[in-house]
């Protein structure tokens, strides 16, 4: 393993095991204003300049980083692939962006009831969410044809995100469920009810 790979698999750890302690602080006193960053650098064990450089706020550490997507997916995706259908790509994109990320019911469970009780994370998520639409658009609106309307994509990853808000539902219920398949079963219903 290269000395970068080990870098970045190192300061993943920490960002993770930031973003932990800021849910736990959170969930514990229900809310973000019940704990200050230094308490939070404590429970992380890191120190408050390297809490800092990770995030500059608790609603960052709470939310955690952006979601990343691969830059080779999405110039794929931008190129028209992988399979030419706006939906299939869309779908694949998702699952490359999941792919990342280690999905855990109590995990979930916790960063909903955190997320509920404090308002402002929830208009920073939304506010994430719609810079991830609009990334996603634009690269939509470049695919080969150039004729697809943002409107309709806006539409079509509103769709998406419908069909990821039930499958997170679906698995906090039942955990044994893979949420990867969710999704997909989830958008192979929404194309036979609307196909």
């Amino acid at each position: 393993m290269s000395d970068s790979a080990i870098h970045r698999r190192g300061r993943r750890a920490t960002e993770l095991r930031i973003v932990d302690a800021a849910q736990r602080l959170a969930d514990e006193h229900g809310s973000i204003d019940g704990f200050t960053m230094d308490e939070l650098a404590l429970a992380a064990d890191v120190s408050r300049r390297t809490l800092f450089n990770y995030f500059p706020s608790k609603v960052d550490a709470v939310l955690g980083p952006d979601v990343v997507i691969d830059p080779d997916a999405l110039e794929t995706f931008r190129t028209g692939g992988p399979t030419g259908d706006l939906i299939e790509d869309l779908q694949a994109l998702l699952l490359a962006i999941l792919e990342n990320e280690d999905v855990d019911r109590e995990v979930l469970r916790r960063f909903d009831r955190i997320v509920h009780a404090n308002p402002v994370l929830l208009l920073t998520l939304k506010d994430r969410m719609r810079r991830l639409v609009e990334r996603l658009v634009e690269a939509a609106v470049q695919r080969p044809g150039g004729d697809l309307p943002a409107r309709d994509v806006h539409l079509a990853v509103a769709v998406l995100g419908g069909v990821t808000e039930a499958a997170v539902t679906a698995f906090i219920d039942d955990p044994e469920q893979d949420f990867a398949g969710l999704i997909v079963s989830g958008i192979a219903t929404v194309r036979r009810l609307f196909g």
